[in-house]
């Protein structure tokens, strides 16, 4: 090839190069044009709220559900508020992550028409700018509150002191009946009435709210009662008015005197006749105190009502002779006792058959032998198939009275005692060894004397006061002069 040839052919092939390069630099170039123009436009979350069934008004509790999606990322959670003109001052968003939920709307005067809203926040915290917006009418049917258990003339509860127990049924057609809550009032104390918790459907008002003026009276009176459900819709009101009583007459309400000896007991006007009198004996005035006959008025309830009932006076005397039932009263209520004593309240309890223990029933539970009589337990003797802690005097014999340094003698034949296991320094009347039924070996005692941490006094006597009669020459008290000696242990003979 000539020289001019090979010249031209070089050329060419640079220029060829050249052209290449430009070709290859030109797509690039174009090719990041094309990947710029193609880019994804930003977007924002998108939230919807879903509605089963007709808008139309529909219960104050009510299920919604919502739903958020984001085209180029995800949901992560959730800003939701309710609108109600019942509450206005809840206008605050809140999170979360659930996409429904249950609302119990405030509905207190029947109907109400609310906004419901939402909005969907993605995993960058952008949050939906529209959120979903519904307007719903909600409705609410009162609830049914009726007293079911209250003062009544059929079981003698129609006259008290001041404490009353109520129970009642609740019913809510469109809502949660266990979520009515009750408000319990007094005549003359609707602005301040008992908020009762959740759940309960029975309350026994607080002495308190008994109070007029300072001060407790005497005359008819009327509890009210009315529901407010969870959408803040009151009920109708129910009510009962029954017959309260002052403590005393006078100032100071030192004595308690409750008689559970009905008048079919052959021996009631001896048994009435020894602690009436001794009530005078002890110095106390009629405006002092008061007697309580459960034969005609049973004005408890609950052991609530016995505890505010005790509590209205210094001393309870409860006396039942030498009855061998057991008393319903106390077995029921019984339990209201210890508040009483653990707050400074001084109790002189007679009974046969006072204490369960064991197998033997009675009418208080065992725990007042350790926690209030400081006792380690009851004497027992071996009766097939079991144990009885019940004993017996079966004949003339003397009793002993420690902390009184005093004696008595048992006149006839009664059983249904309790031997307690007890320090010397607290027994009150004691039966010396050899002379109960079955045959106890060693001394027992029949009655405690234990003073409260708290500064009360628990006298548990299950000997019966009236079974002592005059004695010998050697021992001559009688049971009227050892009573007023106890009556002297519970401060009801000084001032």
């Amino acid at each position: 090839m000539s020289g001019p040839m090979r010249r031209h052919a070089r050329r060419n092939r640079v220029l060829a190069l050249v052209l290449g390069a430009a070709l290859v630099v030109s797509s690039a170039l174009a090719g990041c044009s094309l990947k710029h123009i193609g880019a994804p436009m930003a977007t924002v979350p998108h939230t919807t709220i879903f509605v089963q069934g007709p808008l139309d008004t529909v219960s104050h509790i009510v299920h919604l559900y919502w739903f958020g999606s984001e085209a180029n990322g995800y949901i992560a959670g959730y800003e939701i508020r309710m609108l109600n003109p019942a509450t206005p001052a809840d206008t605050s968003w809140g999170y979360t992550t659930r996409t429904d939920s249950i609302f119990t709307i405030q509905t207190p005067n029947g109907f109400i028409s609310t906004k419901f809203e939402a909005r969907a926040i993605d995993e960058h915290g952008v949050r939906d700018p529209n959120p979903a917006v519904q307007t719903f009418n909600f409705r609410n049917i009162p609830p049914i509150v009726k007293l079911v258990g209250k003062p009544n003339h059929g079981d003698l509860s129609d006259t008290t002191f001041a404490s009353v127990t109520v129970t009642w049924t609740a019913t809510d057609i469109d809502g949660d009946a266990t979520k009515v809550r009750p408000l319990i009032w007094l005549d003359g104390r609707r602005q301040s009435p008992e908020q009762v918790p959740l759940g309960l459907t029975s309350f026994t008002l607080p002495s308190s709210d008994f109070l007029v003026n300072g001060a407790y009276t005497t005359g008819p009176r009327t509890l009210y009662i009315q529901g407010i459900d969870d959408g803040g819709m009151a009920g109708a009101i129910d009510s009962v008015t029954w017959y309260v009583k002052k403590p005393v007459t006078g100032s100071r309400a030192r004595l308690l005197l409750i008689d559970e000896v009905p008048t079919s007991y052959g021996a009631k006007a001896r048994v009435d006749t020894l602690y009436n009198n001794t009530v005078v004996r002890a110095g106390l005035t009629p405006d002092q105190y008061s007697v309580l006959h459960l034969q005609f008025d049973q004005p408890f309830r609950s052991p609530q009502d016995l505890t505010q009932t005790f509590q209205l006076f210094e001393t309870v005397v409860w006396y039942h002779g030498e009855q061998t039932g057991i008393s319903p009263v106390m077995m029921q209520y019984g339990d209201g006792i210890a508040p009483y004593l653990d707050s400074r309240g001084k109790v002189f309890l007679e009974s046969l058959n006072l204490i369960q223990y064991g197998s033997t029933g009675g009418q208080l539970q065992p725990y007042f032998l350790n926690q209030y009589l400081n006792c380690g337990g009851l004497f027992q003797y071996p009766q097939p198939p079991d144990s009885s802690a019940s004993w017996s005097y079966a004949a003339t014999q003397v009793i002993e009275c420690p902390v009184l340094g005093d004696s008595l003698q048992n006149g006839r034949i009664i059983g249904g005692m309790r031997g307690f296991s007890v320090d010397p320094t607290e027994q009150l009347i004691v039966a010396p060894a050899n002379t109960l039924s079955p045959m106890n070996s060693v001394p027992m005692a029949l009655a405690v004397y234990a003073k409260q941490p708290g500064g009360g006094v628990f006298i548990a006597d299950t000997y019966p006061m009236v079974s002592a009669t005059i004695s010998t020459a050697n021992f001559p008290q009688r049971s009227s002069a050892v009573l007023l000696e106890i009556f002297g242990l519970l401060g009801l003979t000084g001032p």
